[in-house]
């Protein structure tokens, strides 16, 4: 079974079991059950976190860039694949692509991704969170329009 497949079936069993128990009212210590004629299901789904289709914490840039936008702006993304291959992923699954970037985008590389936080005044620099980069989370100022450690600049994942 090819790696995609399997992590496909794994994001699959692990969202299954996540959404059968979810609706159900629990009585643990510390939580309140939620009576019955209180529960809506746009409720539900607010208590349930989004899941993150990408493994490895801050070690895994795409699992970084996934989750610090989640964090950041509430948008649960796809699993858009390799990091290499995320703007084709989201140029196909209808998101805006551009060489240009913009405020909470994700940068993309040949094969990293990171999110853009702030720009500078003149645009020539972003400010971007990232992991996976030197071992785990970092972040900082790095040229807006060029490559960065042997990385050729894809460009801009538009999340609006």
């Amino acid at each position: 079974m090819k790696f995609s497949s399997l992590r496909k079936t794994m994001s699959a069993i692990l969202t299954a079991v996540i959404f059968m128990t979810c609706p159900a009212a629990v009585n643990a210590e510390g939580w309140e059950e939620v009576p019955a004629e209180e529960w809506t299901e746009e409720s539900a789904w607010q208590e349930v976190p989004a899941y993150n289709p990408y493994f490895g914490g801050y070690r895994n840039c795409t699992w970084s860039a996934w989750q610090i936008v989640y964090e950041t702006t509430g948008i649960a993304l796809p699993d858009f694949g390799v990091a290499g291959g995320w703007m084709n992923s989201a140029a196909r699954m209808g998101y805006t692509v551009s060489s240009v970037p913009a405020v909470n985008s994700i940068v993309c590389w040949s094969s990293h991704v990171g999110v853009v936080t702030a720009i500078s005044e003149d645009g020539s620099m972003v400010y971007i969170k990232e992991g996976g980069y030197c071992g785990g989370y970092h972040e900082g100022w790095f040229p807006a329009y060029y490559s960065r450690s042997r990385q050729a600049l894809y460009g801009y994942i538009w999340l609006w």
